[in-house]
């Protein structure tokens, strides 16, 4: 099409640029024509023109000189005689205005005197600007004309002046004028009737001395202007006549339209053959290449089949089809058989001949194969022609390459059978399916079943309206979504549903849908997929109740990438530190630093939660306004599908108030233990001064004893308590010996007979299960460190156990020694795993919880391990000591 159209412009360009340059030539010819035509009625009508002024002028000035001649012969004549004469000739003309002599150069004669007296007695000797002129009629003896000059009654005069001799002795006698009127001299002639010419006329005298113009313009006899110049030869001097058209030279011709429109005429016409001789053209090689590329693009070529010479005729397409060139490859139907598969060999050469015996239309397809080896499938269908006698005279017929047909049906039954492999794979998480306009099911894949509604079959012919106890909102979202296929305002549609199955479960699913035409039916159907979203939706309530008790919780919850950049913070971290929510995301969790931990603290963090282990303690952060606070931090790692730790989840607990707190309470017991030391010793050496008295009675030497014991043991607990600080704060020096723990221990349940007694429970001592145990048990340690330990631990024992219940302290021997204090009674489960913290106790109305916190101190003190163990089915609790029977070496650290 493009190449047509460019054909086109190309064509009409060249015929319009031929025409425009013969347009050109003739219209320059036609130019020239008309303008010597026109140059030559100018010089006609100029020529006219000047034959009337020569006439007018001549006739005038000869009158001047019949009164020169007729002074001549009468030298003496009087005014009667001037007048009469100048009436005369006035008389013959009416162009004459004045008349007047002048003997010896002055004026003495004037006619018509009224009006022009002053004339008379003018020397023109004394006149500078005339006494040349003078002189040259005197001394040539020449008339001569000159003006143009103003008429006292109006208009323009010429003046016509002659010399007289006096005709007896030549005697220079003077000189005779006469003025005329040149407008009425110019009318007589006939200037003003010419109305087609611009005219200007300019004189010269007698000696050829160029005048001013006397008619006209006088740019006219510029030589630019072009104007035809015309003389006018008079008796004295000459004048020019320059004449012009009217228009000027310039004008157009007045065949100059027509010829331009006959020759755009014929352009046009041309130009429209020379378009509907290409288009025709084009239209027929267009129509010529369409068919071969529809042949090309079907891989549908023709053939026909000269049965007498055995002449196969192939079109483009069936050489391409068949893999050979048409230059090299000249086909016979023997050919043919040759490149159809040897398999298929015999089935084609069968189908042609029965359609040649039976005259049908014959349709087959099958292999070929090409001279590269590759297969391909044509369809081939033809006819035959018959003459009169019915003898086959021909065939015809096409060729179609229908291997991309056979290939995608090929890759369709794959298609089918992998389709059909995959919905049976996932039939419990899919059901496919498709269904009529009005709802009924007319296919279902395997997962149908799975719903507990039956096998596909049960569902195939019915509603999915009537098979399925939709909610009421999922049945309207339905019906909307697939109204909205109907009206095709979407292609496909996916939306959410719930129902409830025959069994009572809630499910939900994704449903899928589009419209599609099934062959089959020809009509539309609905076609989808359905997907069980049930197990997704409970995760996704899950996550929901996760995320509300995140964003509700009463710690700050911080998650950062593998960099320490901030991706979420709950409202309570907001709280807490100042900062929003806005500015702190994507900032680095450095901005939370306060600077009083050194880098190995940090090193140690993150050495920790990098290698996938949990980071737990205590740290000291700064809020957005400056603000110092302590948190106790829990930093765990997040691993992706892969293993790999993709973020950090920190959840932290601000102990500020807790911090204080402790601080404070080490203060008060430094405070408490330093302070009481010094009265209590006064009060436990006071009891030995007065026990030296002889008089005092053996009760009150009891007494005294008592107090003396007390305060002893007073001083052992605050020794114990300040060595439980040094525990605390890592200062406490250990130096382990060999104490018999068996020993201890039954030292611990005598001296607690009194509380045993009062709450009504019996405690055992086993070793290895027997009570009889009479050797010691050697273990490294130190004595007052073990008894305070044991001693906490059985208060505690009695403290949580029933009445009439057993205590049993038990010892076992094997790699290590155990010592575990067992007793009825559960642990509450909100402190178990807090057992030995700080400060933790539950249902006791006087605990400290100090009594747990410092065993565990004591036990690591002495590189023990300690472990709290209860059991709700048995109602029991047993704390166990582990104790190394090799002795710790200091170098070992602490």
């Amino acid at each position: 099409m493009r190449s047509t159209k460019y054909s086109i412009i190309k064509y009409i360009l060249v015929t319009v640029s031929i025409f425009v340059l013969l347009d050109i030539f003739v219209q320059y010819q036609l130019y020239q024509r008309h303008r010597n035509d026109l140059l030559l009625n100018v010089y006609h009508e100029t020529s006219a023109l000047r034959a009337r002024i020569e006439k007018e002028l001549n006739g005038n000035l000869l009158l001047v000189q019949g009164l020169a001649d007729y002074i001549s012969y009468q030298p003496n004549l009087s005014k009667m005689d001037f007048d009469q004469y100048s009436q005369g000739m006035m008389f013959k003309s009416d162009l004459i205005r004045i008349v007047s002599a002048a003997p010896d150069y002055v004026v003495k004669y004037v006619y018509p005197t009224v009006g022009y007296n002053g004339l008379i007695g003018q020397d023109y000797r004394l006149s500078e600007s005339r006494w040349q002129d003078i002189k040259n009629i005197s001394s040539t003896g020449k008339m001569i004309l000159t003006g143009p000059v103003d008429l006292a009654e109006g208009g323009t005069g010429l003046v016509g002046e002659a010399p007289v001799f006096i005709r007896s002795s030549e005697y220079f006698w003077g000189m005779v004028s006469a003025t005329f009127d040149a407008n009425l001299m110019l009318e007589h002639a006939g200037l003003n009737e010419v109305s087609d010419l611009e005219i200007s006329v300019r004189g010269f005298d007698g000696q050829d001395a160029e005048s001013s113009v006397i008619y006209g313009n006088e740019d006219l006899f510029d030589p630019d202007k072009e104007a035809v110049i015309m003389e006018v030869v008079l008796s004295s001097g000459k004048w020019q006549i320059a004449a012009i058209p009217e228009n000027g030279w310039d004008v157009v011709p007045p065949e100059s339209p027509l010829l331009h429109m006959v020759m755009l005429l014929l352009v046009i016409s041309i130009s429209f053959s020379i378009y509907k001789v290409i288009t025709k053209r084009s239209e027929i090689e267009m129509v010529r290449s369409k068919l071969s590329e529809a042949q090309s693009i079907a891989h549908l070529g023709n053939w026909s089949l000269d049965i007498s010479n055995n002449r196969l005729f192939w079109s483009e397409e069936v050489y391409r089809i068949f893999g050979v060139m048409e230059d090299t490859f000249k086909p016979t139907l023997d050919k043919f058989y040759v490149l159809v598969h040897p398999q298929d060999r015999n089935d084609v050469q069968d189908t042609f001949k029965k359609a040649m015996e039976t005259g049908e239309l014959f349709a087959l397809d099958h292999r070929i194969v090409r001279p590269d080896g590759e297969v391909r499938y044509i369809s081939k269908q033809g006819k035959f022609i018959y003459d009169e006698d019915g003898k086959p005279l021909s065939s015809y017929g096409t060729i179609h390459d229908i291997t991309e047909r056979k290939q995608i049906e090929h890759k369709l039954r794959e298609s089918k059978n992998r389709f059909e492999h995959v919905t049976n794979k996932l039939s419990r998480q899919f059901v496919f399916f498709s269904h009529t306009i009005d709802g009924k099911f007319i296919r279902l894949s395997e997962g149908f079943s799975y719903l507990g509604f039956g096998s596909p079959e049960e569902g195939i012919g019915r509603k999915w309206t009537e098979l399925f106890n939709f909610s009421p909102d999922s049945l309207a979202l339905a019906t909307e979504k697939i109204a909205s296929v109907i009206a095709g305002k979407v292609e496909s549609t996916e939306y959410e549903i719930q129902f409830t199955t025959p069994d009572g479960q809630e499910r939900f699913m994704v449903v899928y849908v589009y419209l599609a035409y099934d062959y089959g039916l020809e009509e539309n159907v609905y076609e989808g997929v359905v997907y069980d979203i049930t197990e997704r939706k409970a995760h996704e309530e899950k996550l929901k109740i996760l995320s509300r008790a995140i964003e509700n919780a009463p710690v700050s919850v911080v998650i950062t990438d593998t960099k320490g950049d901030i991706n979420y913070v709950n409202p309570y971290f907001c709280k807490e530190s100042g900062y929003s929510n806005e500015e702190v995301l994507g900032q680095n969790s450095r901005i939370l630093k306060s600077g009083e931990h050194d880098d190995k603290f940090y090193e140690d963090m993150w050495e920790t939660i990098s290698t996938g282990e949990t980071w737990r303690g205590e740290i000291l952060n700064k809020k957005k306004d400056g603000t110092f606070y302590w948190e106790a931090a829990s930093i765990s790692p997040v691993y992706n599908s892969v293993g790999e730790i993709v973020s950090y989840v920190g959840v932290k607990e601000e102990i500020s108030d807790k911090k204080e707190l402790e601080q404070l309470k080490s203060d008060v017991d430094l405070i408490m233990r330093h302070d009481l030391k010094t009265p209590l010793n006064g009060i436990i050496g006071f009891p030995g001064l007065l026990q030296m008295d002889d008089n005092l009675t053996d009760n009150q030497r009891e007494l005294l004893k008592t107090i003396e014991n007390s305060g002893k043991k007073m001083l052992t607990m605050i020794d114990m308590s300040l060595d439980m600080f040094k525990m605390e704060t890592g200062r406490y020096e250990y130096f382990p010996l060999r104490i018999d723990a068996l020993g201890v221990a039954r030292q611990v349940v005598a001296n607690s007979g009194s509380q045993i007694s009062a709450s009504k429970v019996d405690v055992k001592v086993l070793v290895d299960g027997e009570s009889d145990y009479a050797e010691k048990l050697l273990v490294w340690g130190e004595e007052k460190l073990i008894y305070s330990l044991l001693s906490g631990l059985l208060t505690n024992a009695i403290e949580a156990s029933p009445f009439g219940e057993d205590i049993i302290i038990a010892f076992e021997q094997g790699d290590d020694i155990t010592i575990s204090v067992c007793n009825k009674g559960v642990v509450p489960l909100p402190i178990r795993d807090r057992f030995f913290h700080k400060y933790v106790t539950q249902g006791k109305d006087n605990g400290t919880g100090l009594g747990t916190y410092s065993a565990k101190l004591m036990t690591e003190a002495m590189h023990y391990e300690i472990e709290m163990r209860t059991f709700d089915e048995l109602n029991e609790t047993r704390i166990i000591i582990t104790i190394p029977r090799e002795r710790f070496d200091k170098r070992d650290g602490y």
